[in-house]
């Protein structure tokens, strides 16, 4: 007899069907597999046999044949071994069900637990895309169900608390909380706690209303760290869609709590040590890098200059597409990888410049501490500012500007991203960071004051067609700021001063 269970691997993010096939014949007791499987999934048939052996279920010596369809798909991972056990017990006609509506995820301990596994959003949703009425997973994975409607999610502890469950005589683990609401989210940073810096904190909202990258160059102890680890209290929520795109990330990493969903923007902040395949993603399993963790939120870069130049390099196609392809022998896979870049570095090594008292560098050294980061990684930087040292007066200041705490600069952010949010209403994407070549005439129309203004800058500096049309995304999120319908001159200037300053 054929027992017939479903269960799911993943790909990227995705989550893909597969149909879990079990023969118990007579003949030589054994247990085989076949359908592609990795050492893994082969070394399934240990755990599976002995977790039903100590669940107290009877199982006869017989010859056991398990196939995982479609052969074509790579199976990896111990999560099948729930979906095996259950697909056996219906084949040894230990269990009598009809299972075509039921999803088996989980991976089995000697004794019969179901462990937690990762992976498991991506799975749920697409079993609700093909249309299966309910799930059931490890009880420690059942928070990832919340954020998928329309279909039930069980946890379960063991095996037999599973049998006994699709039997009918026992009722599982299903989880009822809610989703946090923004109001029930706390960020213990605030830009009212950065004395001086108005002008970092001028760019830092312009940076953020439009999402565009930012580097900030300064000495140590001006205050960039503490400027960029608040850039998640001034960002607007996360919609649904977003929310579950993030945990989906989270979930294949295996990095979600037990809550079961990312509400909060990511910040992510890796050493300068990190390797390229960490940043990108790739690895045993290939999982997603550094660039996908950041998804929606921020990836902060400190001591820029310090990242190897082949990490670096990485970034280059994922700030342009929003998404980091990887290619390997057993087939391709593909990370979203749309993310707010920040960087923080030293004017100079020993982080002085250009106070001559204080600072030994020549032009060569200084030369060389920017020359580490490639000009088409620096090209896909939108702004540069700032981040002079912080006056003893501005130390000592009690009256914090209203303009620039997080709360007043969350408010312009939220106001210039519904006007985004309007204007683009017919187009893939939300941001002015994000606007097409050959749509920045239709989207960022300028004064001709401003148009003449552009046109000495550009043949001043030499500007690339990269860099120009940033210039103008720039200039365009300013003017949003400022309530202007065309970029104006004053628009121009300022995210000129932007671009230049360290940059180019």
């Amino acid at each position: 007899m054929i027992g017939k269970t479903y269960s799911a691997c993943i790909k990227g993010v995705k989550g893909l069907l597969v149909e879990v096939e079990a023969d118990v014949s007579c003949g030589i007791p054994g247990f085989e597999f076949t359908g592609n499987l990795s050492s893994i999934v082969k070394e399934s048939k240990e755990r599976v046999r002995l977790a039903i052996r100590n669940s107290g279920i009877e199982l006869r010596p017989s010859k056991i044949v398990v196939n995982l369809a479609p052969a074509k798909l790579r199976k990896e991972g111990a999560h099948f071994d729930l979906a095996i056990a259950v697909a056996v017990l219906c084949a040894n006609k230990s269990l009598t069900v009809n299972l075509d509506d039921t999803l088996l995820i989980g991976e089995l301990a000697l004794d019969g637990r179901v462990l937690g596994i990762k992976g498991v959003l991506p799975m749920i949703d697409m079993a609700k895309q093909h249309g299966f009425k309910r799930c059931i997973v490890p009880k420690r994975n059942v928070g990832e169900g919340r954020l998928i409607k329309d279909i039930e999610v069980y946890g379960t502890d063991n095996l037999l608390e599973c049998v006994e469950f699709l039997k009918g005589n026992v009722m599982l683990y299903k989880e009822t909380k809610e989703v946090l609401k923004e109001d029930d989210i706390f960020y213990p940073h605030d830009y009212s706690d950065i004395k001086g810096q108005e002008g970092l904190k001028r760019a830092m909202l312009i940076a953020t209303a439009g999402m565009h990258n930012i580097l900030m160059v300064g000495p140590p102890g001006a205050g960039k760290t503490m400027s960029a680890m608040r850039i998640n209290s001034i960002m607007p929520p996360l919609n649904e869609k977003q929310i579950i795109e993030i945990s989906r990330i989270y979930s294949v990493a295996g990095l979600l709590s037990e809550q079961g969903y990312i509400k909060k923007r990511p910040f992510r902040t890796p050493n300068y040590t990190i390797t390229p395949s960490a940043m990108a993603g790739g690895g045993i399993g290939v999982m997603p890098g550094e660039m996908s963790l950041a998804e929606f939120g921020v990836l902060f870069l400190d001591e820029l200059n310090l990242f190897k130049p082949e990490t670096l390099e990485t970034l280059r196609l994922p700030l342009e597409n929003g998404v980091v392809s990887i290619n390997r022998v057993n087939g391709s896979y593909t990370y979203p990888a749309d993310f707010m870049l920040v960087g923080a570095i030293n004017p100079c090594k020993c982080g002085y410049y250009p106070d001559k008292a204080r600072c030994n560098c020549n032009t060569r050294d200084i030369n060389q501490h920017f020359g580490k980061i490639s000009r088409p990684i620096l090209d896909r930087i939108d702004m540069c500012v700032q981040a002079p040292k912080v006056s003893y007066d501005d130390m000592e200041q009690n009256n914090i500007s209203d303009n620039y705490s997080s709360a007043d600069m969350k408010k312009i952010v939220l106001r210039v991203q519904e006007i985004q949010n309007n204007r683009f209403s017919n187009e893939t994407f939300n941001y002015n960071s994000k606007i097409p070549i050959n749509k920045i005439i239709k989207y960022c129309p300028m004064e001709y004051d401003a148009k003449e203004l552009m046109k000495l800058v550009y043949n001043k500096y030499d500007l690339t067609a990269r860099a120009y049309h940033k210039l103008i995304r720039v200039a365009r999120t300013i003017g949003d700021i400022e309530g202007h319908d065309r970029i104006t001159v004053s628009d121009i200037g300022e995210a000129v001063g932007y671009k230049m300053l360290g940059v180019e």
